[in-house]
């Protein structure tokens, strides 16, 4: 079993890292020019707050990815990085879960402290704010697997993001693609247990 998922382990970080600096986000993200996707039905409500009570604890484990230098895509390269990583997620109010991160940088003995909220409320899925500001595209949503993406603006540059979280008995990965002006920059994914 254990050799089962250092392989799989090994061909999801693989594939990651295939992918080429500063390339397009995929064709399945277009749909970010149209209206937030992020009304829930009464089941994909069910399913969200199975989600959240299941994730809801402390979790630990180790995450790598890189983020992308250069200006253009044949000279840019991947500068890899990897933390211990902690995650805790509480949800006390329903369909509401919020997360705390806290990322050792396993070279520059350096931290990083993060949150996020995410609100399935009043019918509505979104990140950070419980308004039009936090909403969201919903790609895959079920008990098991939620795949969203969102955009962020900072000045002239927008950061279109996909966070993908897979949930199993006792584990879960968390991925995080950032395309800024939709040139892929940074990829990192978790794998933590409780």
């Amino acid at each position: 079993m254990r050799y089962l998922m250092t392989l799989a382990f090994l061909v999801i970080t693989f594939a990651s890292q295939a992918e080429q600096c500063l390339q397009s986000p995929p064709k399945s993200a277009n749909f970010v020019s149209e209206p937030a996707n992020n009304k829930l039905t009464r089941s994909q409500e069910a399913s969200l707050n199975r989600l959240f009570k299941e994730l809801s604890r402390s979790w630990v484990g180790k995450s790598s990815g890189y983020y992308c230098v250069g200006e253009e895509p044949q000279s840019a390269h991947k500068e890899y990085k990897s933390h211990q990583l902690e995650i805790t997620f509480s949800n006390d109010e329903s369909l509401i879960l919020r997360a705390h991160s806290q990322a050792q940088d396993s070279d520059e003995f350096s931290q990083k402290l993060s949150s996020l909220t995410v609100y399935a409320d009043q019918g509505f899925l979104r990140f950070d704010q419980n308004n039009a500001a936090g909403d969201i595209w919903i790609e895959q949503l079920s008990s098991t697997h939620l795949s969203v993406w969102s955009i962020s603006r900072a000045g002239t540059v927008y950061h279109l993001i996909n966070r993908v979280i897979k949930r199993s008995a006792g584990a879960f990965t968390i991925t995080m693609t950032t395309y800024s002006n939709n040139r892929l920059t940074s990829y990192y994914e978790g794998h933590l247990r409780h």
